[in-house]
């Protein structure tokens, strides 16, 4: 993967984004990583994605070889980053898939920048402020925080993260971060590579709030027209998408769907990128033959 990848820092203003891009196999594919990763955390599915795809994999802010900016990780922030980018280096409207953090990303570009984006994948992404603030991930996110700050070998890294407590639904007693289904020393080893390229900063603004400052999510989906996928977790296995902001999203949405993930957790791709690669496919691929239905429809007429 990294021999086809190339690396270039683009100047999006305040911050510096790092962009990986991929051959060029097919329609413009933009991946946007999680809260505390990097683009390379789309490494199970990205080699399958770049085979029809031309993949451009972006380091958010504060993450990656990308700027850190204290005190400046809002999802708008993010977001007009992002859309920087899509609008004055990919020519053409992108299809976007954001897992986490950058599916929250992906929303608010297709709400604000209608014109920059084809269709987007929403990979388990946080869909209200209070269902998040109930969640478990709060918590996560400042253990995440003190981990960033504390630094140390990867191996050490990889040992904290592994030790991390959070409580389930459903189970009477908290489980250790290690002891989830997927989370081997590779996954963690991988995990902590990301994080300690991390600005802590990071977490403390999904934790203490001010990261969806001013997002009223309900107008934020109102206003998203193009095709949108929602790639749901199963909630008690840390799922961050509960069954109701699930439907009251898609009743929402002009034209959106739903794939639900029984036994895959909020890493989805990491931990099986079979089922999450298959359902990104095919959605791509019926977004790509409706665009060329109306083409020849506008032809013939």
């Amino acid at each position: 993967m990294r021999s086809a990848f190339r690396e270039k820092l683009f100047d999006a203003g305040d911050v510096k984004l790092n962009v990986a891009e991929g051959p060029d196999n097919g329609p413009t594919l933009v991946l946007l990583h999680g809260l505390g990763r990097n683009w390379r955390d789309f490494a199970p599915i990205i080699p399958a994605l770049a085979e029809d795809n031309h993949i451009f994999a972006i380091d958010l802010r504060g993450h990656g070889h990308s700027s850190h900016v204290a005190n400046s990780y809002r999802l708008d922030q993010y977001s007009h980053d992002v859309a920087e980018y899509l609008l004055q280096h990919l020519k053409t409207p992108s299809a976007v898939f954001g897992h986490s953090l950058g599916g929250s990303v992906a929303m608010w570009i297709a709400a604000n920048h209608p014109s920059l984006v084809t269709a987007i994948i929403v990979g388990d992404s946080a869909l209200s402020a209070e269902h998040f603030e109930h969640s478990s991930y709060p918590v996560l996110f400042a253990s995440l925080h003190d981990i960033a700050v504390q630094g140390g070998a990867v191996e050490v890294v990889a040992g904290k993260l592994a030790n991390i407590e959070i409580k389930l639904p459903g189970l009477p007693e908290s489980l250790r971060i290690g002891d989830f289904p997927g989370n081997d020393d590779a996954y963690l080893q991988a995990w902590a590579r990301g994080l300690k390229q991390v600005d802590p900063d990071v977490f403390t603004a999904a934790f203490d709030g001010s990261f969806l400052r001013d997002v009223d999510p309900d107008m934020m989906l109102r206003k998203i027209q193009c095709p949108t996928m929602l790639l749901q977790a199963n909630p008690e296995l840390d799922g961050l998408m509960s069954n109701a902001e699930v439907k009251r999203s898609l009743s929402l949405l002009a034209d959106g769907s739903h794939t639900y993930f029984p036994a895959l957790g909020h890493a989805l791709h990491r931990h099986q990128a079979e089922p999450v690669l298959r359902a990104v496919r095919k959605f791509l691929d019926g977004i790509r033959r409706k665009t060329e239905e109306m083409k020849t429809t506008v032809k013939d007429n």
